[in-house]
């Protein structure tokens, strides 16, 4: 494997995009039920999280309250 060469900047940027999964996942939660479409996007993005939260380098660049708030999705 080769070594992860990011800098600060591009975990940073990279865990800001992921907010965009984080949203997804809060806003189709929130309602009492899902369309078929939303329940695919909802599972979709949590996929997301839960690959992303066994990446080391991601896991490393996050502060513990953003990890705690993904974490939410990590089931």
């Amino acid at each position: 494997m080769e070594p992860d060469n990011r800098t600060e900047e591009q975990i940073r940027e990279s865990i800001a995009l992921h907010w965009d999964s984080w949203d997804i996942c809060e806003e189709l939660s929130s309602k009492e039920t899902l369309t078929e479409e939303e329940q695919m996007n909802l599972d979709r993005n949590k996929d997301h999280i839960q690959i992303m939260l066994k990446v080391d380098w991601f896991v490393k660049g996050c502060t513990k309250d953003e990890l705690d708030k993904f974490k939410k999705y990590n089931k």
